[in-house]
């Protein structure tokens, strides 16, 4: 069984290394051998040095001229060879035998994909009051729980599909913003028609808080409940770029010193 990590990336330099290091040490056996895997790495048109470092460390490259997430991950998908895709975001580090739980979860028929809990990664540049701390530890349990009861991941949990089923579905759909969600539907609805399973691994990927360093712990919170809930009630995706136009869907880490309540 190949497994496809599928890596989003732009100007990624400072994590794309780390990440895909990660992917690697995933796969290997304690015999020494490595499960097969192919690194893809799909970026939106970096102007740093993701792509030199890209070449030395993965399989293959593909540009996207539109640099969409919803756009690069099907592209990347689009050159994979593997039965399997994974879906990696370039700050999400997956742990020790990632790719091994993966292809013993896949090797059942009756799996279709899934995804793993998350755990967040603070910068150790900035200084988090206790406070912030606790609610961070909060919000990675109570959303470390609603994917084991849900099974609806998002998509820095490391998505992982079949790729005839990802094609069956025709991939990501072209959405400003939950197009990893609206997978997760769309592949929750497929399995439940065609008698198949979904699986947690109950394993924690870790993945950077840049996001709240840029915007702030609970406007980040907030920004997400917001977006996904208006998303999820029916409002259009390019209506929700509207409202919350101040959000960026391209990774930027904050230049914050502190976080506190």
């Amino acid at each position: 069984m190949l497994i496809s990590v599928i890596i989003i990336t732009l100007n990624e330099e400072a994590s794309i290394a780390r990440t895909i290091d990660s992917i690697k040490n995933g796969a290997k056996l304690k015999n020494g051998r490595s499960i097969p895997i192919e690194i893809i790495v799909s970026d939106g048109g970096s102007k740093d040095n993701t792509l030199p470092i890209a070449n030395r460390l993965a399989n293959k490259i593909i540009v996207s001229k539109n640099p969409s997430r919803c756009s690069q991950l099907n592209q990347g998908a689009r050159i994979s060879e593997g039965d399997v895709l994974l879906f990696l975001h370039a700050d999400t580090i997956l742990p020790d035998g990632a790719i091994i739980r993966i292809v013993k979860k896949m090797q059942n028929p009756r799996y279709s994909g899934g995804g793993f809990e998350k755990d967040w990664s603070w910068n150790s540049n900035i200084q988090v009051s206790s406070f912030i701390k606790f609610s961070t530890w909060f919000w990675q349990s109570m959303g470390n729980w609603l994917v084991r009861v849900f099974y609806t991941f998002p998509g820095d949990n490391a998505i992982f599909i079949r790729n005839s089923i990802f094609k069956q579905l025709n991939g990501y759909r072209t959405l400003w913003i939950c197009e990893d969600f609206d997978l997760m539907l769309r592949l929750k609805k497929y399995s439940k028609k065609n008698s198949y399973k979904l699986a947690c691994i109950g394993f924690s990927v870790l993945t950077s808080t840049r996001r709240m360093e840029k915007y702030g712990f609970f406007k980040t919170v907030f920004l997400w409940f917001m977006i996904y809930f208006l998303w999820r009630f029916g409002m259009n995706p390019e209506r929700i770029k509207v409202v919350f136009q101040n959000y960026s869907t391209i990774p930027e880490t904050g230049s914050r010193k502190y976080l506190r309540f």
